[in-house]
Parts: structure tokens; C-alpha cells; sequence
């Protein structure tokens, strides 16, 4: 009895200390958020594996400090040599798939002029890190006060050797954009792309348009604005539910020839803290929609897949679907209007989700597609949505 009661009194004690440590923290530092919206503004070379844009970001100062400085990201520079901290990391695991990859298909971004309010700044890289930059602001950046960045920038595409890259013509365009790092009560949190390792960033709204060839079925984050694509999406849905026998299996189709006429698609994300999108013209499409049951809201689902694992993909929507319902029962009703899933070239783990938006890598058999689709749905509630 009495080595229980010591047992007791002891994670009482330890639950008190832990309990405590987030209360000492708030009283030395009130909790805050950073807002970052965005406007981009990006054109898909797909001969070129480039892609060219415009990005305009309103930065909300929602601290109590005033910021002379603002930390960027640039994620896609993680993709440019052999000494950044992601391709240490795939050499300390063993991988030296991207080591020894060939100059062009590795990747970086570039192009970047950055004005704060119309006012030309320079930007400096950080001296270990190439994807973590720091813009000198010419007017200190007040507690409530915004600034507006604008910069041109430009992204090659490396060949798939984690998120961001393709193979041929099937692109996933992922930690893809300037970016600005998190600034909390702890201070700015620079971080160079890792393949292993979550990401933390800011949350605001994004308008994106994206033009690409017309026969791009595109999968993003975000409400598509474009009815004529959306009728269209929903026609290959139909024609993909009507299909009367599976597609050939584990194989890897060729990519059509791209149109020559272009497309351009625009989006809306609200209050989130991410924007990625997946372009492949062999893509498959499944539609179908849900009924949240708190609130009656109706959420879109998609999956979008090529004929490698069609037998697997086929039932892809309802795992979507079930995933959505049991989190929303369990935490709180899914926020967003549309909910994708699409398979992917994905290099670095099973899945990973963005908002309102996974990528799936290759399954063994329905089981294990299911188990991923559910784990990373998860995402899009810890840590998205409770972010």
C-alpha cells in the first residue's frame, strides 16, 4: 500500500510540473499568431520542368515586437546541391539517389526581387542554410502594422527524390513557393526542408492561378472557382464510374502529348497554412460528396489516380469519405468544402497531406491504401485544422 501511495503522489507531482510548464510560459509571453495571405500567380513549363510566377504576401504583425527582418523560406533550394540540409540527410540514411543525380535534375529557385510596399529589399541567404533567406526591411514592421511582399520568382522542378518534384509530366508542386517562416512568442523558426520532419508555418488565405497545358487534369488545395473545369472534372468522373472493367494493372502508362492550348485555374483556400497541387493528364477522376452530420454542411470529395493501381484506387473515394466522417465525429467537423486525394510520385514516406489535400505513394493492396489515406486525412486536423 505504501509503495503504491508513493507511486500516486508521484505522478501527481509530475503531472502538476507539466501542467504548470505552459502557464509559466504564458505569463512570460502572451501567445500570439502571425497572418500571412497570399496572392500567386505561376505558369507550368512542362517541356522545361519549370515553373514561372508572381507572388504578392501580406504579412500581419500580430506580435507585441517590432520586426526589422523577416526569415523566408525557399524550400525548392533544398534541390540544388549536395550540401544542403536535405541532401545530407538522404546521405546519412543511406540514400544516394539525389548525391549523385545529374545537374539537371536537381532543382532550386531563383528569379526572387522582393519589394516590401512597392520598395525594393534585398535578401540574403543564410550562410549554412541556401533555403532560408532574410529580407531587411527599409521601415521597422510595427506591432499591428502589414507589409506587402511582392516578388517574381522562378522554380525548376527537380526529378522526384522526396515532395516537390516529377516524373515526366506527373508534377507535385509542393513546398514550392517564398514562404515566411514562423514568428511566434519564441521568436523566428528557420528551418531548412528536411525529407524527414514536419513542417510549421503561418496561416491566411491564398488565391492561386495556375495555367498549364488544357489536358492537365489538376488536383489543389482550395475551392476551384473555374465551372467550365469543374464540369469537365466531373465528366471524367462519370466516365471513370461508368468504366466496365478494371484498367491494365502495374504498368506505367506513356503521357499524351500536352495540348497546345493552355488553361488557367484559380483557387481559394481560407485560414490555412499551406497550398499544393499534383498535375498529371493520365489522371482518372472519382467524385462524390458528404453531409457532415453536426452541421449539414456538404463536403466534395475527390481521388484522382492513373491505371497503375486502379484495382487498389477504385473504392479510394469511400476510404476518403470514411476517414473525413470518423474525424469529424471525433474532433470537430472537417472546416473546408472539398477534400482531395490523388496518387502520386511521392518520394519520401507512404503520404503527406496538405490542406485539404494528400498525395499517396504506391500500395501493396487495399488495405495498406486505406490505412494511408486515413492517417494522413488525420493531417488535415493535427496539425491543420487545431493549428
Amino acid at each position: 500500500m505504501a509503495q503504491l501511495i508513493t507511486k500516486v503522489k508521484f505522478f501527481i507531482l509530475a503531472f502538476l510540473l507539466v501542467a504548470n510548464l505552459p502557464l509559466h510560459a504564458q505569463t512570460e509571453r502572451p501567445y500570439f499568431q502571425q497572418r500571412v495571405d497570399y496572392n500567386i500567380n505561376v505558369t507550368l513549363d512542362d517541356n522545361k520542368h519549370v515553373l514561372q510566377g508572381v507572388i504578392s504576401i501580406n504579412y500581419v504583425n500580430n506580435s507585441p515586437d517590432p520586426l526589422s527582418t523577416l526569415v523566408f523560406h525557399l524550400w525548392p533550394n533544398a534541390y540544388k546541391n549536395t550540401g544542403t540540409a536535405f541532401a545530407k540527410q538522404q546521405l546519412e540514411n543511406g540514400d544516394t539517389e539525389f548525391h549523385y543525380s545529374k545537374e539537371e535534375d536537381r532543382g532550386y529557385i531563383d528569379g526572387l526581387k522582393f519589394t516590401a510596399n512597392n520598395i525594393p529589399i534585398e535578401h540574403r541567404l543564410d550562410s549554412v542554410n541556401i533555403d532560408i533567406a532574410y529580407l531587411d526591411l527599409q521601415r521597422t514592421l510595427q506591432p499591428g502594422d502589414s507589409v506587402t511582399i511582392v516578388t517574381p520568382f522562378l522554380v525548376k522542378i527537380p526529378k522526384s527524390v522526396s515532395r516537390l518534384g516529377h516524373v515526366g509530366k506527373s508534377y507535385q508542386i509542393t513546398q514550392w513557393y517564398p514562404k515566411p517562416a514562423v514568428y511566434d512568442r519564441d521568436g523566428w523558426h528557420p528551418m531548412p526542408y528536411l525529407d524527414q520532419g514536419e513542417l510549421y508555418s503561418e496561416f491566411g488565405n491564398f488565391e492561386v492561378s495556375i495555367t498549364l497545358p488544357a489536358n492537365y487534369v489538376v488536383a489543389a488545395s482550395g475551392d476551384l472557382q473555374d465551372q467550365a473545369e469543374i464540369d469537365w472534372l466531373t465528366e471524367k468522373a462519370a466516365m471513370t464510374a461508368k468504366a466496365a472493367t478494371p484498367m491494365p494493372v502495374k504498368r506505367k502508362p506513356l503521357f499524351p502529348a500536352s495540348d497546345s492550348v493552355q488553361k488557367t485555374l484559380h483557387y481559394k483556400l481560407q485560414n490555412a497554412h499551406d497550398f499544393a497541387w499534383f498535375a498529371d493528364p493520365r489522371y482518372y477522376v472519382s467524385k462524390d460528396s458528404l453531409v457532415l452530420e453536426r452541421t449539414g454542411r456538404t463536403v466534395t470529395t475527390w481521388t484522382m489516380y492513373t491505371d497503375t493501381d486502379w484495382d487498389l484506387w477504385k473504392k479510394s473515394n469511400q476510404y476518403l469519405q470514411n476517414a473525413i466522417k470518423h474525424y469529424s465525429n471525433y474532433l470537430a467537423d472537417y472546416p473546408y468544402n472539398t477534400a482531395t486525394a490523388v496518387e502520386g510520385a511521392l518520394s519520401a514516406g507512404a503520404g503527406m497531406e496538405y490542406p485539404t489535400i494528400t498525395i499517396i505513394g504506391s500500395s501493396t493492396d487495399d488495405r495498406s491504401l486505406e490505412t494511408v489515406i486515413v492517417h494522413e486525412v488525420g493531417h488535415f486536423w493535427l496539425y491543420g485544422t487545431l493549428g
